[in-house]
């Protein structure tokens, strides 16, 4: 963990806590903002180290895998199940298991969750075998969970039995003393940065948090000839010139252009919402002609708006609606 910030401080005095504690843990913060550095940190200071520490994106998952990955399956379970297969569960046995992106799960596989975590044990598809579990759960997530249990988009039981403790990682804009720190780690000597480069990166919010410092500053690494990075080589999102409100919204297509760098954690849930909106403001509210505007075929119209639900970028169309 890199800074000197207050705010990090209380970080780091947060994790030394949290891994002494028993139960599972709940790790909230902003896309990019570290919180799986979070759990490898409770699990490194914990009396877990010596275990595995095994981390899924419960987000990249479909749902017909996400219970095979972590519960695994008996030989002949279904039609590829060509051996036995132990789940992630049982990979972390005697360590940590990292759930990350939790709130994109759905009731189904939250029931199955809250089970295991209540009995202790799992049992793979189609086995009638159960074992035992000796492992820590740290969840984590972008979302506002009590929110999303408040919709019943998130089952409240399973909320409780994660949270028995709670961290809340700090968005990058809250600690830009630490972007010095965060940006000669990032360099690792390959260059060296001016003062008024550095002066810039602290003058810009971060809603990309730490992940799209990193971007900027490998950017700049490569646009240098030589050993120093000056300001002119920090890219911030408003040096590009901004595209006109008028403009027509392009998307040569959803899915490689927006669902992809978005599994990627190329772009975050805000950026994903903004192609919506604007989208919606073309289509006057019509989810089915943005699956055309997006270059879709009307057959994915089901999973496209699947995406969005599970994703939680679906925007209320009766505002664009009512605004012609």
């Amino acid at each position: 963990m890199i800074g000197k910030s207050p705010a990090m401080q209380q970080l780091i005095e947060r994790i030394r806590t949290a891994s002494r504690a028993a139960g599972s843990i709940l790790v909230t913060g902003e896309t990019g903002s570290g919180k799986e550095l979070v759990a490898r940190a409770i699990h490194e200071f914990s009396g877990r180290s010596k275990g595995r520490f095994v981390a899924v994106d419960c987000g990249a998952l479909p749902e017909d895998l996400i219970e095979s990955e972590l519960f695994g399956y008996r030989r002949g379970a279904f039609t590829t199940a060509m051996s036995d297969k132990p789940g992630l569960f049982e990979e972390a046995n005697g360590g940590t298991l990292f759930l990350d992106e939790i709130a994109n799960t759905s009731r189904r596989f939250q029931a199955k969750l809250l089970r295991a975590l209540q009995e202790g044990q799992i049992r793979r598809l189609g086995d009638v075998v159960t074992r035992k579990l000796d492992l820590r759960i740290v969840a984590a997530t972008n979302c506002d969970l009590r929110a999303l249990v408040q919709k019943g988009d998130f089952r409240e039981d399973l909320f409780y039995r994660l949270c028995v403790f709670s961290i809340q990682v700090p968005p990058l804009r809250s600690r830009l003393d630490d972007v010095p720190l965060l940006v000669d780690f990032i360099l690792a000597g390959r260059k060296r940065i001016a003062a008024a480069a550095l002066a810039k990166l602290q003058s810009y919010s971060f809603p990309g948090n730490v992940r799209e410092l990193e971007n900027i500053v490998e950017s700049a690494v490569y646009m240098t000839e030589n050993d120093v990075i000056e300001a002119r080589h920090i890219i911030l999102p408003q040096d590009l010139r901004p595209p006109d409100q008028e403009e027509e919204l392009q998307i040569d297509n959803f899915w490689d252009s927006v669902a992809r760098p978005y599994a990627e954690r190329l772009i975050t849930r805000r950026h994903v919402e903004y192609v919506i909106r604007r989208g919606l403001e073309q289509t006057q509210g019509s989810y089915r002609r943005l699956v055309r505007l997006f270059n879709l075929p009307d057959s994915d119209y089901k999973r496209f708006m699947d995406f969005l639900r599970r994703h939680h970028c679906n925007i209320d169309y009766r505002h664009y609606r009512q605004r012609k």
